[in-house]
């Protein structure tokens, strides 16, 4: 006896719980969908509320309260901006960049003035040596530096005040670059 039954023709998928897995998970993903819209119009809502929050507070910031006379308020304005670079000087990191510039100086070299000019970002080192070669020397150093940059020599002239002692003084202006 011949049976001809073929057994792998036939399909055993149960496509009506693949289309219920479908249009469960299509439900699902609309819904968080819709969820995640409603978010988003609620904080670009509470955005605009905000700056409109912020704005009202600037402007009250901005003009003199009401029962204070005007010399009053700018002599209290004058107050604050004397304070407030106070506080930007103190904020400078006076003793990194003295340690900096302590570990670039070869010797030979006297420091005589540091001026940080914050507006261009620059610092401006006027200093004596006891030669032409040891100025030199420290631009070297302080070229080979990562933490200076832009260096230039801005003027140098030779003193004398002996007849024996001789030196150099120098102006320089670089660049630091904090880590």
């Amino acid at each position: 006896m011949r049976f001809t039954i073929n057994i792998a023709t036939r399909s055993y998928l149960d496509y009506r719980r693949v289309s219920q897995a479908c249009v469960t998970a299509i439900v699902l993903l609309l819904a968080l969908l819709g969820w995640n819209v409603t978010r988003v119009s609620w904080n670009f809502g509470e955005l605009r509320r905000l700056k409109a929050d912020s704005a009202v507070f600037e402007g009250r910031l901005g003009s003199r309260p009401a029962g204070v006379s005007e010399k009053e308020y700018t002599r209290m304005l004058a107050s604050i901006n004397f304070f407030n670079d106070v506080i930007a000087r103190k904020s400078y990191a006076w003793l990194g960049l003295l340690e900096l510039l302590e570990n670039a100086t070869p010797e030979g070299i006297s420091l005589v003035s540091l001026v940080p000019d914050k507006k261009a970002g620059e610092l401006k080192i006027d200093g004596r040596a006891k030669s032409f070669s040891t100025v030199q020397s420290y631009l070297e150093k302080l070229e080979d530096s990562k933490t200076f940059t832009d260096i230039m020599l801005l003027s140098h002239n030779e003193v004398a005040a002996g007849d024996t002692v001789k030196g150099v003084l120098f102006k320089i202006s670089c660049r630091v670059v904090t880590p």
